[in-house]
């Protein structure tokens, strides 16, 4: 199985001692470049680099999760019941979801 990066990246506010961000990539350069330099890359000091920035790691995805989030409740019921899920009824689309994509 593939692992792809994300974009997802985590930025620390060095005015909130360190707090962190989790942003996408594209939205983290905007708040590195900032002229106020609050944000880094490192908790311990100024990194302006996105490419500093490590990127959280995923395991393959097909996509199958995003088409299921797309389709209506009923759909998903549906879709439970001839798959033969347990207690799909009683489920959240949340849920649903996870038992589907399994």
């Amino acid at each position: 199985m593939a692992v792809i990066d994300t974009g997802i990246v985590t930025i620390y506010d060095l005015h909130n001692n360190g707090a962190q961000l989790t942003a996408h990539r594209i939205d983290a350069r905007t708040f590195l470049a900032h002229p106020s330099g609050r944000w880094s890359t490192s908790p311990d000091e100024k990194k302006a680099g996105i490419g500093d920035a490590k990127g959280k790691k995923s395991d393959d995805d097909t996509g199958e999760a995003m088409r299921l989030k797309a389709m209506p409740f009923k759909s998903l019921l549906a879709m439970a019941s001839k798959a033969g899920v347990p207690g799909y009824k009683h489920m959240s689309k949340a849920d649903l979801v996870a038992a589907l994509v399994v």
